[in-house]
């Protein structure tokens, strides 16, 4: 049997959950994106909350084993990490500087297509959710051209993609860049628990269903 060969194999497995540590032959990958930039400062303590009742959530789900979650913070620069179990989920949070969010798109779509191929070579099957958090727009680069070219190859992969955004700016970037799914809450404590608990839940279902949700992801 003629062996597959991946490029750069050893960085993927040394970033993410390697195959024999998956418990399941069903995975759903899931991408959180959260906007660190100054602007969130005034919810940096109701951010920790919602990042651990997120983690609880999704820790007590029946479905635990078959969620794989990466957690990329950005703000003036971007940190994108590997897709770890969910009882690894970082619930820490701060928040100062600027808004990357073209790049962490641009990144983010990067490690998840590599990682999910990765996946699927090694016979797993998978899902996906790509999904940002943000209240802005991008502050750091001009060019949306190549963020919107990364969304729509995913939506062209059927890979789930939404944006909770913080008020209509975020919104309408939201639209523009081609997010299938967008839910708008405005910028407090209890609608930022709402999101958060609207994507536990959804991420959950979805984690349920045999094929990707696409437009109907949010419940």
């Amino acid at each position: 049997m003629e062996e597959i060969i991946i490029d750069g194999l050893d960085e993927i497995e040394m970033q993410n959950t390697a195959v024999d540590d998956i418990d399941s032959e069903n995975v759903n990958l899931i991408f959180i994106g959260i906007d660190k930039s100054g602007s969130m400062s005034p919810y940096r303590g109701d951010m920790v909350s919602c990042l651990k009742e997120f983690k609880q959530a999704l820790t007590d789900s029946k479905e635990a084993d078959e969620i794989l979650v990466a957690r990329a913070d950005f703000n003036s620069s971007i940190n994108v990490g590997g897709y770890k179990k969910i009882t690894e989920f970082d619930t820490n949070y701060d928040a100062s500087g600027m808004t990357a969010l073209y790049n962490v798109i641009e990144d983010g779509t990067q490690k998840l297509t590599d990682y999910m191929e990765y996946l699927k070579q090694q016979g797993v099957r998978v899902k996906a959710v790509f999904a940002i958090f943000s209240d802005g727009e991008d502050t750091v680069s001009n060019d949306p051209s190549e963020a919107k070219r990364r969304i729509q190859d995913l939506n062209n992969k059927e890979i789930t993609t939404a944006f909770i955004s913080f008020g209509g700016t975020a919104t309408g970037i939201a639209k523009n860049l081609g997010f299938r799914n967008i839910l708008d809450v405005s910028s407090s404590a209890s609608e930022l628990r709402k999101a958060f608990d609207c994507l536990s839940k959804s991420v959950i279902e979805s984690s349920k269903s045999v094929v990707a949700d696409g437009d109907n992801f949010f419940i």
